[in-house]
Order: C-alpha cells, then sequence, then structure tokens
C-alpha cells in the first residue's frame, strides 16, 4: 500500500532544531499573488482599449457630417468655399444659379434646402429667424458701396479714408460676396444688438448643422479685411462648417487649408 507523503521542508530554527514546515500555506500564497497580479494588468490593458476606442470614435464623431450633409459637384465644393476680396475679385464672367426665398430676398440655389430646414427647425425651437438679404448682383453692390463712401466723405473723411472705411463694410460688387448668393444676413439690427438676441444664440450653436458660419468677426478682421458683422452668415456646407467651426478658422484661413492638402 502506497505511502502519502506530505509535501515538507526542513527549516532552521532560532534554537538551532531542525523543524518541519507546511509548506501548503505558501503556495495558496503565491497562487493568490500571481491571480492578482494577472488581474491587475488585465485591468490596465482594458482601460488601456477602452481609451484608445474612445479617442477614437471622438477623432470619428468630428470629422462625420452632420444630419444636412449633402453631396456637390468639384465645382459646386469649390463655389461654396471660395472667398472673394481685393486681391482675389469676382471673375468678369461670374454667374450664379439663384432661386427665390421670398418675394424681396433671391438666394443661391446650392443653399435653400439647408436654409429651409434650419429656418423651420429655429421655428420649431421658438426661435424666429429672418432673412434680411442675400444675393445681389455686382451693380448693386456697386450702388451700395458708392453711397457709403460719399456718406463717409460728407462726414469728413477724405476721399482715400472713405473709400477705405466703405470698402471695410460693403465692399465694391468684384469683391462682394453678396454676389454670390451665399453671403446672408439675418437681421436688421447693428451687430452689437444682434449678438444679444435668442437669434444669434440659436445660429451661433446651431447654424454649422445646416453649413452657416459666422463670416465676419472681430478676431479675423485682419484676414477678412471686413468689419465684425454677426448678422452676416455664409454658406459653406454643413462639412466645411463643421470643420471650420472646429479648426477656428474663417474662410479665408479654411480655403487656404483645402489647397494646400490638396
Amino acid at each position: 500500500m502506497a505511502k502519502h507523503i506530505k509535501r515538507s521542508k526542513i527549516i532552521r530554527s532560532y534554537d538551532g532544531l531542525d523543524r518541519e514546515e507546511k509548506t501548503g500555506g505558501l503556495m495558496f500564497m503565491r497562487v493568490l499573488v500571481i491571480l492578482l497580479m494577472i488581474g491587475f494588468i488585465a485591468g490596465c490593458m482594458y482601460m488601456l482599449v477602452n481609451n484608445i476606442i474612445d479617442e477614437n470614435k471622438s477623432l470619428s464623431d468630428t470629422d462625420t457630417p452632420s444630419v444636412c450633409y449633402r453631396s456637390y459637384t468639384a465645382d459646386e465644393s469649390e463655389m461654396l468655399i471660395r472667398f472673394y476680396n481685393a486681391s482675389y475679385p469676382l471673375p468678369e464672367n461670374y454667374t450664379v444659379n439663384t432661386v427665390q426665398y421670398s418675394d424681396t430676398v433671391a438666394v443661391n440655389s446650392l443653399m435653400i434646402d439647408d436654409l429651409n430646414e434650419m429656418i423651420k427647425a429655429a421655428h420649431d425651437d421658438g426661435v424666429e429667424l429672418s432673412v434680411v438679404k442675400c444675393y445681389a448682383d455686382q451693380t448693386e453692390c456697386d450702388r451700395a458701396f458708392s453711397m457709403l463712401k460719399a456718406e463717409y466723405e460728407r462726414s469728413g473723411a477724405t476721399l482715400a479714408e472713405a473709400e477705405s472705411m466703405a470698402r471695410a463694410i460693403s465692399p465694391p460688387g468684384n469683391m462682394n460676396e453678396f454676389a454670390t448668393g451665399l453671403l446672408i444676413t439675418f437681421s436688421d439690427d447693428d451687430s452689437y444688438a444682434f449678438s444679444k438676441t435668442k437669434a444669434y444664440q440659436w445660429l451661433y450653436k446651431n447654424g454649422i448643422e445646416y453649413g452657416f458660419i459666422n463670416r465676419y468677426t472681430s478676431d479675423k478682421e485682419n484676414i477678412t479685411g471686413i468689419k465684425e458683422n454677426l448678422t452676416v452668415y455664409r454658406y459653406v456646407g454643413s462639412d466645411n462648417a463643421s470643420k471650420m467651426r472646429s479648426f477656428g478658422m474663417c474662410l479665408e484661413e479654411y480655403y487656404d487649408y483645402c489647397s494646400y492638402r490638396q
């Protein structure tokens, strides 16, 4: 009959006598420590993987077009983000396809669907957005510029001063984006008064979802050359608008960014 042999080891005690010590408890402790270490490492790996997934999801959400995303042809995509000023005037043969938004306001056909959806969404939220101005041909823009320049001259400005001040508010037709039908004014109020309204707060928060961005802000005056006017928005499409907001770019900066990437 086989004899059961217990696992043990001989240790030397403090009094010099050899004694037998059972090793079962030590083995249990070693196994427990190993299991705890494995659990700790697994937990760290789980947290690391989850963080990576969350970061990728966050980046994906930033790049994801809004619910109002629309596809455009290459020419239309270029038109949406093209800016015009003294250095880059509108071509002489520039044409735009407009549709009537109201009896007195025409808009670029590229924006009409998103504009209507935005107006409705604002209304559903208890905010009424008024479309005051949009498309104006180059002749009309020239007329507005000349009137404003004359007003500054009557106020005592020199011809050069009057022209510079007028350009910073209402540029001549060949450098005025109202001639594209993509620039739109949402209020008759001045910029400061409009910034205090619910309409402005709603537009600033939700406008990018429908493709509209503040065109002329105070922090970008040195780039746009136009005085701040928070009543004026530019339609660029929802995907572009979201990226511009994320990058903190005005249209000029964003256009250069897109051109550089191509």
